[in-house]
C-alpha cells in the first residue's frame, strides 16, 4: 500500500474509530470541498440526503467552514440549514506533502428549538413524517460547552496522530493509547468532584504508559506556588511535608519555559523541591491560556519519545477542564476570601467605641491570614517609639516594657518607611540576617504600617503561620486591605476618646467629680421638655453641708475640699445611673431625679443624709474624726413649679427649711 493510499485507509479508520468512542458522526474530507453522500450514518443527515435539495444544501452549507477552518488554522463551529450543530477541524497528515485534511463531525442537537427546525427542514424537503418522527424520537440534547471540549480533545490528538501517522501506522498499541486519551479527556468535562479528576489523570497515566510514580501539581490561589494536588504509586505525604513552592529547579524551569523537562542529575532532583531516593524526573507543563497553572511530575519511569510526545499531547488535551476546575476554585476561594474580609472589617467597626478595639482587630487579622502570633504597636508620640497595645498568642504582660524607635529592628524600619515587609526566612533574609527566636515557630513572619493620610501611626506584625507555611503576596492584599481598615479604626478611636476626655473635662467639675453647673442647667432643661412630652414628673434635690464655713474655718480650705469630695462619693453611691448629680455652687450640691415624684425623692434623699452621716471621715494631719451631715430641700415638676427657675427656688426654700428645723434633715417643699 502506497503513501496516499494509507493515508486514505488511516484516515478513514481514525474517523471510524472517533465516531464509536465519542457516539458522534465524523467524516474525513481530503480537500476543501464536502461532497454529500445517503450512505452518512447520522439518521438525521441520511434521511435529508435522500433528496437532491437536501444534498445540495448539506454541500453548500458544510463546504464554507471547511475554508474557513483552513484560512484560520483552527476548528470553526457552525450550525447547518437543518439547525445541526457541527465542526470542521483541520489537519495535516504530513507537512512536508502539503496534504490536506478535514475532521467534519458532530450532527448534535442542543436544544428543543434546534430538534422544531429540523423537523420544519425534513417537511419542506418533502420527508415523511412517519419517519422524521420515528428519528426524532431518539434524539437527546447536547451540552455545547461539553460537546466543545471533547472536540478540542478531538483535535489535539488527531493533530498529533496525523502528522505521525506513518510512523505509527503499524503500532495497534498507539492507536489503543489514543482511543484510551481520547476517551478520558472526553470524560474528564463530565466529571464533577475534582478529587475523582485528579486521580483519573494520574491513574491513566500508570495504566497507559506503566508509571512508577507521578505528581499532579497546581498552581494555588494566590500563584506563588504550586500545590501536590494528587500523586500516584507513592504515599502523598512523602511530597507534602517538604517545604517547597515547586517554582524553583526543574519544576520552575518547565513553568518558565512551558516545555518538558527531564533530568538524571540528584542535584536538579533534590533542588526542585522533591524527595531523596528518586533517579530520574520528567515534567510536564499543563497550560491554560499560555500560562502553566499546571505540572505533572513523573518519577522513576523511561519514557520513550514517543510516549513523551503523547503524554505531552494528553496535557494539552486536559487543558479546558483543568481551566474550568481552576477557575471555579478561585471564585470560590475569593468568594470565601472576601466573605472573611468583610466579617473582620464588620467586627472591627463594631468596637471602634470600645477600649477592646486594638485585642479584637489583632484577633480578626489574624484569623484572616490564619496567623497564631501577632501585636499592634502604636506610636507614642511623647516618648518617639513604638508601645505594644495588643497581642495575640502572647501575655501582653511580657511585652508592656517593650519600646522601639523609628528604624530599629523590623517595625522600626517599618514605621519610619512606612512599607510593609514579608520575610519567608529571617536567618537568612540579608536586610535582617539574625537567629530566629524561640518564641516563634517559623522564621516567616509580615509586618506593615498603618498610615493615615502617609503618616504611619504604628505597626502590625504577624508570625507562626498555621500550618507551617511561609506568608504570601497574596496573604499581604488582605492584609494592606484590612490594615487600612483598622489604622481608620484606630485614629477614630484615638479621636473619639480624645473627644470623650474632652467632653468629660468641659462638663465636670474638677475637685468633687461631679458634673458642672453649665451642664446641671442643660440637663435640667432637657428634662423638663421630656416632662412635658411623656407628662411624667421629676424631683429637683438641692443639699448643702452643715456648718461648712466653721468646718472650713476650723480645719483649712484643703480639709473641706476632702469634705467635699467624700460628700461626692457618698451621693454618687446612693443615687440611680439615670439621675445627674451636680456641683451648683460652693458647697451647694443639686440632683436631677428622672421620672421620680416627691415622695420617692424623699427615699432617695433620706438614704443620701443618712450616707453621709454615716460616713467615716478623718481629719489629714491630725488623726481626728470628724462628723459631717447634711441638709437636703426638695421639690418637683410640675406639682410644685411650672418653670425651672420656679423649681429651683423652691427646693432651695425646702434646704432653707431643713436648715431652719435643725439642719441634717429632708424636707419636701409644700410640707411647711
Amino acid at each position: 500500500m502506497d503513501s496516499t493510499d494509507y493515508i486514505k485507509d488511516f484516515a478513514s479508520k481514525w474517523t471510524d474509530t472517533l465516531s464509536k468512542i465519542t457516539s458522534l458522526t465524523f467524516l474525513c474530507c481530503e480537500e476543501d470541498k464536502y461532497h454529500a453522500s445517503q450512505e452518512v450514518e447520522n439518521p438525521l443527515c441520511r434521511l435529508l440526503q435522500e433528496h437532491s435539495a437536501g444534498r445540495a444544501f448539506c454541500e453548500q452549507d458544510c463546504t464554507l467552514p471547511l475554508v474557513q477552518a483552513l484560512k484560520k488554522g483552527e476548528p470553526v463551529y457552525f450550525k447547518c440549514y437543518a439547525s445541526l450543530t457541527n465542526v470542521a477541524i483541520p489537519v495535516y497528515f504530513n507537512r512536508a506533502m502539503d496534504k490536506k485534511c478535514f475532521i467534519l463531525g458532530g450532527r448534535i442537537v442542543v436544544s428543543y428549538d434546534d430538534l422544531v427546525g429540523y423537523r420544519g427542514v425534513a417537511e419542506k424537503l418533502g420527508c415523511e413524517q412517519g419517519r422524521v418522527f420515528d428519528i426524532i424520537k431518539g434524539i437527546s440534547f447536547k451540552d455545547i460547552n461539553n460537546f466543545k471540549s471533547a472536540m478540542e480533545a478531538v483535535r489535539a490528538t488527531t493533530l498529533y496522530f496525523f502528522q505521525h501517522a506513518e510512523r505509527y501506522k503499524n503500532s495497534e498499541d498507539k492507536i489503543s493509547k489514543l482511543q484510551t486519551i481520547i476517551k478520558v479527556t472526553n470524560s474528564t468535562s463530565t466529571i464533577a468532584d475534582s478529587r475523582e479528576l485528579y486521580t483519573t489523570i494520574l491513574n491513566t497515566l500508570g495504566v497507559l504508559f506503566n508509571v512508577q510514580t507521578a505528581l499532579l501539581l497546581l498552581r494555588d490561589i494566590d500563584e506563588e506556588r504550586f500545590i501536590v494536588e494528587e500523586v500516584f504509586g507513592y504515599e502523598k505525604e512523602v511530597f507534602t511535608k517538604t517545604k517547597t513552592t515547586w517554582m524553583d529547579g526543574l519544576t520552575g524551569e518547565a513553568m518558565t519555559r512551558n516545555a518538558v523537562v527531564s533530568s538524571t542529575d540528584l542535584f536538579d532532583i533534590l533542588k526542585s523541591g522533591l524527595p531523596n531516593g528518586f533517579t530520574s524526573v520528567r515534567i510536564f507543563p499543563v497550560s491554560v491560556e499560555n500560562r502553566v497553572d499546571g505540572l505533572i511530575v513523573i518519577l522513576d519511569t523511561p519514557i520513550s519519545p514517543d510516549d513523551e510526545d503523547l503524554i505531552g499531547s494528553f496535557c494539552r488535551s486536559l487543558s479546558p477542564s483543568l481551566e474550568n476546575r481552576l477557575l471555579s476554585s478561585r471564585r470560590e476561594v475569593f468568594v470565601r476570601k472576601g466573605g472573611v474580609l468583610l466579617q473582620a472589617m464588620h467586627s472591627i467597626s463594631s468596637y471602634i467605641d470600645s477600649p477592646d478595639i486594638f485585642n479584637v482587630i489583632i484577633d480578626r487579622v489574624s484569623n484572616v491570614v490564619g496567623a497564631e502570633q501577632g501585636s499592634i504597636m502604636l506610636l507614642n508620640e511623647e516618648y518617639s517609639a513604638l508601645e505594644v497595645k495588643a497581642t495575640k498568642g502572647l501575655n501582653p504582660a511580657i511585652l508592656n516594657h517593650v519600646r522601639i524607635n523609628p528604624g530599629e529592628g523590623i517595625a522600626g524600619i517599618v514605621l519610619k518607611k512606612g512599607m510593609p515587609l514579608v520575610v519567608n526566612n529571617v536567618e537568612e533574609d540579608e536586610r535582617f540576617s539574625r537567629p530566629n527566636r524561640v518564641r516563634y515557630k517559623t522564621k516567616s513572619f509580615i509586618s506593615l504600617p498603618l498610615k493615615m493620610k502617609d503618616k504611619s501611626i504604628g505597626v502590625l506584625n504577624l508570625s507562626d503561620k498555621t500550618g507551617g507555611t511561609d506568608f504570601t503576596d497574596g496573604d499581604l492584599k488582605l492584609l494592606e486591605t484590612l490594615a487600612l481598615y483598622s489604622a481608620v479604626a484606630i485614629e477614630r478611636r484615638i479621636y473619639y476618646q480624645s473627644s470623650v476626655n474632652l467632653r468629660k473635662i468641659s462638663i465636670t467639675d474638677p475637685l468633687t467629680e461631679l458634673l458642672n453647673r453649665r451642664y446641671f442647667e442643660e440637663r435640667i432643661s432637657e428634662e423638663v421638655e421630656r416632662s412635658k412630652r411623656h407628662r411624667q414628673p421629676f424631683s429637683l434635690i438641692i443639699l448643702d453641708i452643715d456648718n461648712f464655713k466653721d468646718f472650713n474655718d476650723t480645719y483649712g480650705h484643703l480639709t473641706g475640699d476632702e469634705a467635699l469630695k467624700n460628700t461626692a462619693q457618698v451621693i454618687r453611691r446612693c443615687i440611680r445611673i439615670i439621675d445627674i448629680a451636680a456641683r451648683y455652687g460652693g458647697e451647694e450640691l443639686a440632683i436631677i431625679l428622672p421620672t421620680t415624684d416627691k415622695e420617692d425623692a424623699r427615699v432617695i434623699g433620706n438614704r443620701i443624709r443618712d450616707g453621709i452621716e454615716n460616713m467615716s471621715f478623718t481629719i489629714k494631719g491630725t488623726g481626728k474624726a470628724a462628723k459631717l451631715t447634711v441638709s437636703l430641700g426638695i421639690a418637683s415638676y410640675p406639682a410644685d413649679a411650672a418653670t425651672i427657675e420656679e423649681l429651683i427656688n423652691n427646693a432651695d426654700r425646702a434646704l432653707y427649711r431643713a436648715k431652719g428645723l435643725g439642719k441634717n434633715r429632708v424636707v419636701l417643699f409644700g410640707n411647711f
